[in-house]
């Protein structure tokens, strides 16, 4: 049965009579049990309580601080089986439940919260304050009654040990919130360092821009001069090789144009977007990371798209993260890209599916993904911020983006965006007369 003595019951009661220190025997070895001994005095209990008090560490986890906080609480109630419940800092981790028996009497045992030890007498429940609902203190006698002493020792006893696990679980937040301004810390600086590499990017390809100019403006005349000599086998190899020449250093350029343009502070406002050429803008920006992870490209577009309202250089942002994700989820044993664009037209959205068949997520981490600075990828490989700026783009969009993964066979990413203008379908209106 589970007590509980009132105040008044205790002051009635007579206090055990004291013992000598010398009385109180030590636990039995690793198992847990001790020998049984009288009930400490009036004394030297307080005095044990205060020891113990002073010796529970902050620095330690909860299954290590109740190990300790038991251990201690062994000599002071020597013939009482005792254990503890308390609540784990994670919602989703076990509580930690311990016990300790006096010799021979280890029956009855069980792992319910609200009953440790169903086998013995009087089970006496004492709930800690200890900051988070649940935590209990258990005192339990396999053959008489608790006594006002005991009770009285074991409910100051729930006091320190719930002050205890409050100092560790402060200890535990402030530790845990140190480690997250340190990493924001390295995130902020390595985010300087990269925005410090893309300015000097920009002015490099902004220098290369003009010996590029001069290298198709010289093709061009190179080609038409080539084509005022008569014909012939080598003035059409000639001619040929002009060509590519020219088309190859149009693409730099074009690329480089596009590059520092994505660059730029946005001044983008909201207008009409094909998302279809918004999507080859941001593969052209990610080709180099395509191919290094062997990485084969599917693009199912469904004919005629409608276009969508957004500001075509934040939604070229938020592809080159999700393709640059992808072709990363696929470096080491390559895989496929899928792209697919449809329209709804009952819902007047257009929805894009960005799949890969990489390693996929894992359920712990899928709610996650989208939060700032969290990252699977190794160190140095992901800042942790991409996917947070991809939402935070199409929200800003009127969209919606939603994940889905399975381990072992790929992600899709889908996202959901208004469509530019819709045209409202009205009844015709009635026949006259």
């Amino acid at each position: 049965m589970t007590r509980v003595d009132t105040p008044d019951e205790l002051a009635r009661s007579p206090s055990a009579p004291p013992v000598a220190p010398s009385q109180v025997r030590a636990t039995d070895g690793a198992s847990g049990r001790r020998r049984i001994s009288e009930s400490p005095g009036a004394d030297s209990w307080r005095d044990g309580l205060l020891r113990l008090s002073l010796s529970l560490p902050v620095d330690a986890d909860l299954e290590q601080l109740t190990h300790e906080f038991l251990e201690g609480l062994l000599p002071l109630l020597p013939n009482l089986a005792i254990g503890a419940c308390v609540v784990a800092m994670s919602a989703s981790a076990d509580p930690v439940v311990l016990t300790r028996f006096p010799l021979g009497s280890e029956v009855g045992v069980g792992r319910d919260p609200t009953r440790l030890f169903p086998g013995f007498r009087d089970e006496r429940i004492l709930e800690l304050d200890d900051g988070a609902a649940g935590s209990t203190l258990h005192l339990a006698s396999t053959s008489h009654a608790q006594s006002p002493l005991q009770v009285q020792i074991g409910t100051q006893a729930a006091q320190v040990f719930a002050a205890a696990v409050r100092r560790a679980r402060l200890f535990a937040r402030a530790s845990e919130s140190a480690r997250s301004t340190r990493k924001l810390q390295a995130q902020i600086i390595q985010n300087e360092k990269l925005a410090s590499l893309g300015q000097i990017v920009a002015g490099v390809v902004h220098e290369l821009n003009n010996p590029l100019t001069s290298i198709i403006a010289y093709s061009d005349y190179l080609k038409r001069k080539a084509s005022l000599r008569p014909p012939s086998d080598d003035r059409e190899d000639d001619l040929e090789r002009l060509r590519r020449i020219g088309e190859a250093t149009a693409r730099i350029l074009n690329f480089s144009r596009d590059l520092v343009a994505y660059a730029r502070p946005s001044a983008d406002v909201p207008g009409t977007v094909r998302v279809e050429e918004i999507l080859e803008k941001a593969l052209v920006f990610c080709e180099h990371e395509l191919k290094a992870s062997r990485v084969e490209l599917v693009r199912d577009f469904a004919p005629n798209l409608t276009p969508v309202r957004g500001m075509g250089g934040q939604l070229t942002q938020v592809f080159v993260n999700l393709f640059t994700n992808a072709a990363h989820a696929m470096h080491e044993t390559g895989g496929q890209l899928r792209i697919s664009v449809h329209v709804n037209p009952e819902l007047h959205t257009l929805s894009i599916d960005v799949s890969d068949t990489g390693p996929g997520i894992h359920a712990d981490d899928m709610p996650q993904i989208f939060e700032p600075f969290f990252t699977t990828k190794t160190e140095g490989r992901g800042t942790g911020l991409g996917l947070s700026i991809v939402r935070g783009i199409i929200d800003a969009h009127g969209g919606v983006i939603h994940a889905s993964s399975e381990v072992g066979v790929g992600t899709v990413f889908t996202l959901t965006l208004p469509l530019a203008a819709v045209v409202p379908s009205f009844p015709p209106p009635p026949p006259s007369g």
